[in-house]
């Protein structure tokens, strides 16, 4: 069975690597497989394997097919729909969850489409509750994300999510709620239970609260989220497959002690039945409080089978039960396959059943508790460097710590608390108060953990075959006591843990222009040095492009100290990411023309004339002057890097003014053959002059998707193609990579590289 379900997974995970949605005809393939697999017994693999491909393309296809039409992005409609899940509420707007009943646009015209919205409502007062069916004023996109080496896929995760659109609320006196909707019950309990929480308690335990009790993440700050990350305790905060085990474990002990007790009932329903009855329902209105998250579903279907199989008249093998639970998820959710919690739920379960079979251990229950909690933990740690591509060091001291204390202790006295919110306020208040101890010990040892030298060590992005060698490594390492040649596993780690990093030779280097929507940011590296120019936006307290982006890119090429840091001006397109970088990796240096927003001893202005050489590359700022009036766009660093094998020229968001005085003070030296397009192609800059004088092979344009200010404009982009130049934006590239080497440039596009047929 083990051999099928893996077939059938790899069908599915073979159509998720296609660039394009293969045509429904290879369905007519599936007659002819099943009559040959009658006859050979090798094509039944086979046809198990087409049957996942043909489901997959049934199954996602329809979802990608029925997306927004592109001729309303960016146009205002009126939406009618249902808000299916608790309100996110930060700062500055409220996030909402859609689910589309009609839209019409301005022409009175229905546009079709199934699914859900996801909106941003600034600046506003009201908090629509789940279940309420709203008519707003919209602008609405398809959902678009960033794409660079290292990055958060969005666009693959609204797609899991069922999210067809992004976009967000305009003032108007058209949005009106228009009535409760029938049904909702879970999301308006879950609501009411929010609601109150808040009322109860306050920051930093809210974040803690909402998170165990209805899996709501939004009120953990960033501190928290550093610190969980750092010790590798992030997945005790989402409810899934650990936290419903842990819940129906207890239930069922609980069930089972007070069901046995009743003789006459137990001839009936014996209470190893009736306390799995009990468990599974327990994980599920626990799951269903949680907002039925993707997680919990696949822990639910795990859990189910896994009960299931206890009371088989024949004896299942603990691997089928696995199987079957995972050709389960798989049917019913396709994309699960691309999900690291799929992975790491039954690499977990696999493993467990991998170091308890056939073992003897005569030590007491907590020794096997906490060696199977160590070995779990180092068995995981391939599965967790190649994703997450950082090894926290304390992982395991924190697990072993933060398991138990969350599993039996936190999540339990959370949940009792809730229950006696509404009846007994009083005394859910007592248990906040014991909650809040226990959580402020438990943080106390995280973030001490987290504060060590060298907590997470970062490692470079590694390929599958690596992976597989260092699972067959972990495997090797964790057979039972007594085999020899143990220790050569960790030789198969080793790929793993030190990957190889291509260097480049003397005088070459590579530049890198992100994918960061409206802002800007590069890489630069030579062989020994890395030079960071902008660091794009800062959208929130939550998000910016220092910890969305760069800093995930830096962790995939290997990246652990930037040489120089370059911040051109202090518009936050340009600066809003920089503070997160200093947090996260060492900086030697910062050049900026806003020094004064980086009161450090590295930090200096830049002017023209600052040079310096890195293994043959050379770096120049041609502008602005030292003692220049220039401020804001204009006062932006301009950089030229050169090699003998190319160079580049980064020009912030200078505009006319500062461009022609570029070409006073320096001329010939401004010539390149790549240029980053000044100001995102804007018509305040990229004057005729400019560009003949610069005279590049390529104009890179660093632009967000369908962004509110149009740039870049098309007759700027005209421009440079009067000239000869070839133009690339961002939005349409991801990532734009060149790399500068004897034989000349070589050019690639991370989007057109790694795209899927869902991306844009």
């Amino acid at each position: 069975m083990l051999a099928r379900t893996l077939a059938f997974a790899a069908g599915i995970y073979c159509l998720l690597q296609f660039s394009f949605l293969p045509t429904y005809w290879l369905f007519a393939s599936l007659p002819c497989l099943y009559l040959l697999a009658r006859k050979f017994a090798v094509i039944k693999i086979l046809l198990v394997f087409a049957l996942g491909f043909c489901w997959a393309l049934l199954r996602i296809g329809s979802d990608v097919t029925n997306a927004l039409n592109p001729e309303i992005e960016n146009s205002t409609v009126l939406l009618t729909g249902i808000v299916s899940t608790l309100p996110e509420i930060n700062n500055d707007h409220v996030r909402l969850l859609i689910k589309v009943n009609d839209i019409v646009d301005d022409k009175q015209r229905h546009i079709p489409i199934d699914g859900k919205v996801r909106l941003n409502w600034y600046k506003t007062n009201i908090i629509p509750a789940p279940g309420e069916t709203w008519q707003l004023r919209v602008k609405l996109k398809r959902p678009y994300s960033f794409m660079n080496p290292g990055g958060f896929d969005y666009e693959t995760w609204m797609l899991k999510q069922g999210i067809k659109a992004t976009g967000y609320v305009k003032q108007s006196n058209l949005n009106r709620k228009l009535h409760d909707s029938d049904g909702y019950f879970i999301e308006r309990l879950r609501y009411k239970i929010s609601q109150k929480i808040k009322q109860s308690i306050d920051k930093p335990l809210l974040g803690l609260v909402l998170a165990l009790s209805l899996g709501d993440r939004s009120q953990l700050v960033p501190e928290q989220w550093r610190t969980l990350t750092q010790t590798g305790t992030n997945h005790l905060i989402a409810i899934s497959g650990l936290h419903l085990g842990l819940i129906a474990g207890f239930i069922y002990f609980l069930a089972h002690l007070f069901w046995r007790h009743f003789f006459h009932a137990t001839q009936y329903l014996p209470a190893p039945i009736m306390a799995s009855i009990m468990a599974f329902a327990g994980a599920a209105f626990y799951a269903a409080l949680a907002g039925f998250a993707l997680p919990t579903q696949r822990a639910l279907i795990m859990l189910a089978v896994f009960l299931i199989s206890l009371f088989s008249a024949k004896k299942i093998a603990g691997i089928n039960v696995v199987c079957v639970a995972m050709l389960m998820i798989l049917i019913l959710q396709p994309l699960a396959i691309i999900a690291v919690d799929f992975w790491l739920s039954f690499s977990a379960v696999m493993l467990i059943l991998y170091l308890t079979r056939n073992r003897k251990n005569k030590q007491g229950h907590l020794h096997q508790w906490l060696r199977l909690q160590l070995f779990l933990s180092l068995a995981l740690c391939p599965l967790l460097i190649f994703w997450f591509k950082q090894f926290p060091l304390y992982s395991v001291l924190a697990n072993i710590i933060a398991i138990p204390l969350i599993g039996f202790m936190l999540v339990p006295l959370v949940l009792i608390a809730m229950a006696l919110l509404f009846t007994f306020p009083l005394l859910a208040e007592h248990l906040y108060g014991i909650i809040d101890k226990l959580n402020s010990l438990l943080w106390a040892y995280l973030e001490t953990l987290s504060l060590q030298a060298h907590a997470v060590i970062p490692v470079a992005a590694s390929n599958s075959a690596y992976l597989l060698l260092a699972i067959c490594g972990a495997l090797i390492l964790l057979m039972p006591r007594g085999l020899p040649g143990r220790w050569i596993g960790i030789l198969y780690l080793l790929p793993l843990l030190f990957p190889t990093v291509p260097r480049l030779n003397h005088a070459e280097y590579t530049f890198s222009l992100l994918d960061v929507g409206q802002g800007l940011a590069a890489v630069i590296q030579t062989s020994q040095h890395v030079l960071v120019y902008d660091t794009g936006a800062r959208f929130s307290e939550r998000f910016n492009i220092g910890d969305a982006v760069i800093n995930p890119y830096l962790k995939a090429k290997g990246v652990k100290r930037i040489s120089t840091l370059i911040v051109s001006h202090g518009d936050n397109d340009h600066i809003g990411g920089a503070h997160a970088l200093l947090e996260n990796i060492s900086i030697d240096r910062i050049l900026t023309s806003v020094p004064d927003k980086f009161p450090l001893p590295i930090t200096q202005k830049c002017f023209a004339g600052q040079r310096w050489e890195w293994d043959g590359v050379e770096f120049e700022i041609l502008h602005p002057a030292a003692g220049s009036s220039f401020t804001g766009n204009n006062a932006s660093c301009v950089v030229k890097v050169s090699s003998k094998h190319g160079s580049v020229l980064l020009t912030g968001d200078i505009e006319l003014r500062a461009e022609n005085k570029l070409l006073n003070t320096a001329g010939e030296r401004a010539k390149s053959d790549v240029m980053v397009v000044p100001h995102h192609g804007s018509r305040t800059s990229s004057s005729k002059a400019f560009i003949a004088s610069v005279a590049p092979k390529y104009a890179f344009v660093s632009a967000g998707y369908r962004n509110r200010f149009g740039f870049p404009k098309q007759d700027i982009m005209s421009r440079y193609e009067n000239h000869g130049i070839e133009s690339l934006v961002s939005y349409n590239s991801g990532e734009l990579f060149v790399k500068f080497v004897k034989t000349g440039l070589i050019i690639e596009q991370f989007r057109s590289k790694s795209r899927r047929f869902w991306h844009h």
